[in-house]
């Protein structure tokens, strides 16, 4: 296509064939970085300048060829960003990063990383190694700006508190966060994250954690107890700031619903759990065999909110596949282990929307395939299902079910949560006990 000198956002370039050796030469030996081609299938990497990086001097490429000089130069955080990007050169794939060299004098150094095949050759990549410590601090520094707005939280009108998100503790929280939480400023200094959400949700915030140190943001319900141990779920907004330095969690709670109404409720709710962990400690005490472990939940029967059956789907996400496991009259014909598709089922709606839990009252009303291919021919007419995770993986659910709908109230949460400690050590169990038998069977 023709240049079109009218169009501002056209511009001209000089074509390959007019490249002059010496001009592209003096290009390469003056670029303000380490360029480089790698031959990946014989593992070879050959500099095409002597770029040095200030912090590194005589050692700027050893950075590419020593994985044990990479340990000692790069700060311990960013190394992992490293060496992916040296794996998938090894791969020849395209790939970059950005990261810090550890400090000396007080000096931070940021470089970048990039490298991409080489066209029409695809023996080759190439790629470069170039300082950016200059365009680092300075979007920094419109970081930190925009975080010290965000810790202006007492201009915030609805319960907003901010968390260290080294140390999980609370550092700040405005007005409305005390009047919800009924702690008083001085109890709130000696507070964990942990003292504020419920304790059923302990595996769903590690969950999060993790997700928003790389998404920088999380949007979702989750529930949390007050001073008096009454809970209420609340749509959650947490951010992740660095601020001079120190990693922040800023999170912002709206739409607040109580589910036990009081604190004397949930307190009967916990005088509840107790008796049920007991009983369940007893008939589980060295429990491995599946079967025996959701039998003995089936008669775990909570007070206030009986089930007819209890299930256990055993979650592996990469391989699209879904084991369940089940205890009770409506499952009494199911196989033991019977796969399902990963796609409809529960925990794909548990991941999809980021749920702490999930509760259908009546499974003629759903869309799920999974309640029409597993629950309703069986009869199950509403149940209420709690995800477990293991690495931040979502690996295991368990499913109270009943024939009965609207079975499960959302108020019903307290007494629910009973069940998972118990049941999270169950399925630990039997994990290590599966571990243990394909090894001595191997």
């Amino acid at each position: 296509m023709p240049f079109n000198a009218a169009d501002p956002d056209s511009f001209d370039t000089i074509p390959p064939r007019q490249w002059a050796g010496a001009d592209v030469t003096r290009y390469v030996m003056s670029f303000p970085g380490l360029l480089w081609r790698i031959e990946p299938a014989r593992a070879r990497i050959e500099f095409l300048n002597a770029h040095r990086v200030e912090a590194l001097g005589d050692k700027t490429s050893l950075l590419l060829r020593s994985s044990e000089y990479r340990k000692a130069a790069i700060e311990e955080a960013d190394l992992p960003l490293v060496e992916t990007f040296m794996a998938a050169l090894g791969q020849g794939g395209p790939s970059g990063c950005v990261f810090r060299l550890r400090g000396s004098d007080g000096r931070r150094t940021w470089l970048k990383l990039r490298c991409w095949p080489l066209p029409g050759d695809p023996r080759y990549a190439v790629g470069y190694l170039i300082e950016v410590t200059d365009s680092a601090e300075a979007i920094k520094s419109i970081i930190e700006k925009d975080s010290e707005l965000q810790l202006m939280i007492d201009l915030a009108e609805n319960p907003v508190l901010l968390v260290d998100f080294d140390e999980k503790t609370v550092i700040a929280q405005n007005a409305a966060a005390s009047d919800l939480f009924l702690y008083s400023a001085d109890e709130f200094r000696r507070l964990s994250f942990a003292d504020l959400y419920h304790q059923g949700m302990r595996g769903t915030v590690q969950k999060i954690e993790n997700e928003v140190l790389f998404d920088k943001k999380w949007e979702g319900k989750l529930g949390f107890r007050r001073k008096t141990n009454s809970a209420f779920t609340a749509d959650a907004s947490l951010r992740f700031l660095v601020c001079k330095e120190r990693r922040l969690l800023r999170v912002s709670l709206t739409h607040i619903e109580s589910l036990g109404g009081n604190g004397e409720e949930a307190a009967s709710g916990n005088g509840l759990c107790a008796g049920v962990v007991a009983a369940l400690a007893e008939s589980l005490k060295g429990a491995t065999d599946i079967h025996a472990i959701l039998e003995a939940f089936l008669g775990a029967q909570l007070p206030r909110h009986a089930f007819d059956a209890v299930m256990f789907s055993d979650i592996h996400t990469k391989k699209n596949k879904v084991y369940v496991y089940g205890a009770g009259e409506p499952f009494a014909h199911m196989g033991e282990g019977e796969m399902y598709s990963y796609e409809g089922t529960i925990a794909q709606s548990i991941e999809r929307f980021r749920l702490d839990h999930l509760i259908v009252e009546d499974t003629l009303e759903s869309i799920k395939a999974i309640d029409w291919a597993l629950f309703i021919p069986k009869g199950i007419r509403s149940y209420f299902a709690k995800p477990f995770y293991q690495r931040g993986a979502l690996r295991s659910v368990l499913v109270l079910c009943s024939r009965e709908p609207d079975a499960f109230p959302a108020s019903g949460l307290p007494e629910y949560s009973c069940l998972f400690e118990p049941f999270e050590a169950a399925i630990k169990s039997w994990r290590a006990a599966q571990r243990r038998s394909r090894s001595s069977d191997g």
